[in-house]
């Protein structure tokens, strides 16, 4: 499936940064339902970082929530980034795997039907989330408010907090007045580096 992917990020410092968006909610009256998947991002790129070249991301995905695992693939081109507000295109293909070398055998698969360049490709690094997300059903807009608690495994391994707020219906103006007042209401500001271009640097040190 092929959409665009719209979101606003956020940096978080500490734990306790995740509850004043949570405050902000419970303010406006709204008692959201949330999960709480793990996810394991896996990344690759083909020999020589041929996806890389064309700011392509071609993630492995694993979702575990309530007791089931889920594999997916997704491929990203790059990002348009105005005002804090990051767009860009995203295929997404279930991967009906019972294990991950099953998954891994669909993805690879997979993945080069997507793209000429995704033949071959080997891992770059992982990112282990402990995501919370929050459901978001405002009269004028739909979204996902999610805290993200991260492991990234690259050359050497790093804890990274953030918060994304994803766009998922509606009206875009009211979803990006709501992002600016969360902005402001919270104090929290964009993270300097997502979490793939953080484990891109980790794996460029040496």
């Amino acid at each position: 499936m092929e959409h665009i992917e719209t979101e606003y990020k956020w940096a978080v410092n500490k734990r306790s940064d995740f509850q004043k968006l949570i405050n902000i909610l419970a303010a406006q009256g709204w008692n959201c339902a949330f999960s709480a998947p793990f996810l394991l991002d896996t990344y690759f790129d083909a020999p020589g970082g041929a996806l890389s070249a064309e700011k392509s991301a071609l993630r492995l995905r694993k979702t575990v929530l309530n007791g089931k695992t889920f594999y997916e693939l997704t491929l990203k081109s790059a990002s348009e980034v105005i005002n804090g507000l990051a767009r860009r295109k995203e295929i997404t293909v279930p991967l009906n795997a019972q294990n991950r070398r099953e998954a891994l055998t669909k993805f690879r698969a997979e993945a080069a039907k997507l793209n000429k360049n995704a033949v071959g490709v080997k891992r770059l690094f992982s990112i282990a989330n402990k995501r919370k997300t929050f459901l978001i059903n405002a009269p004028e807009f739909k979204a996902e408010l999610s805290f993200d608690d991260c492991l990234i495994k690259s050359r050497t391994h790093k804890k990274l907090l953030e918060a994304e707020l994803e766009f998922k219906g509606g009206q875009i103006a009211a979803f990006n007045a709501f992002a600016a007042y969360l902005g402001r209401e919270s104090g929290l500001k964009a993270p300097i580096k997502s979490k793939v271009a953080t484990a891109r640097a980790l794996l460029a040190c040496k």
